[in-house]
């Protein structure tokens, strides 16, 4: 089973019908807005989903695949990234380019599977074999990279194309949606929306 997770800082009804509009039908997606930044939201969201295969989703991302899981399923990863990440046309500004041609080219040319969540697989046993996010660094997806590589799990690149509708503060030294530093509390009654795509 197949089970989609996004941490949203907020519950956004319209929102949550546009993510699952793009997702494949018939998987379980799960919402989660518990605070405590994205890592731990994510990881609230593994802890729920019945799936053994997790998927990440970003709020804030437009996804664009033919969704042939079937065959996907059948490689030889553990985890798996999106194909090409490039910002929308409402955000397509110098800075956003740059750092998505360096992203595609970290990714494409030097084959470093870089976990970037906008749409990052992992198969449940790699993901708890890393112990998750790890909710106490600035950059959770370069340290579950890390972890995954010194564990010698096996990285892919699947045919999904990442459109980025919001800018990113990632490569700077202001994070705003870290884990870091932030109280990490247990979610409260109505903060994960456990639906059907």
């Amino acid at each position: 089973m197949i089970s989609f997770i996004t941490p949203m800082r907020t519950p956004d009804p319209g929102n949550i019908q546009r993510i699952a509009r793009m997702l494949p039908r018939g998987f379980e997606f799960i919402v989660v807005t518990t605070p405590g930044g994205a890592a731990h939201a994510r990881n609230i969201g593994a802890a729920k989903a019945a799936g053994d295969v997790l998927v990440f989703v970003d709020e804030d991302v437009h996804l664009q695949a033919d969704w042939k899981w079937e065959d996907w399923l059948k490689r030889d990863w553990d985890f798996a990234i999106a194909a090409l990440y490039w910002p929308s046309p409402s955000i397509n500004v110098f800075m956003m380019r740059v750092e998505s041609t360096m992203l595609n080219v970290l990714t494409a040319v030097f084959r470093y599977k870089m976990f970037m969540s906008g749409f990052a697989v992992v198969r449940r046993k790699a993901f708890e074999a890393a112990g998750g996010y790890n909710e106490n660094v600035l950059f959770e997806e370069h340290a579950i990279t890390l972890d995954f590589y010194r564990r010698h799990f096996r990285g892919a690149r699947l045919p999904v194309r990442v459109r980025m509708l919001r800018r990113w503060h990632g490569w700077g030294p202001h994070n705003n949606v870290t884990s870091r530093g932030q109280h990490h509390p247990p979610p409260n009654p109505g903060e994960i929306l456990v639906l059907r795509t």
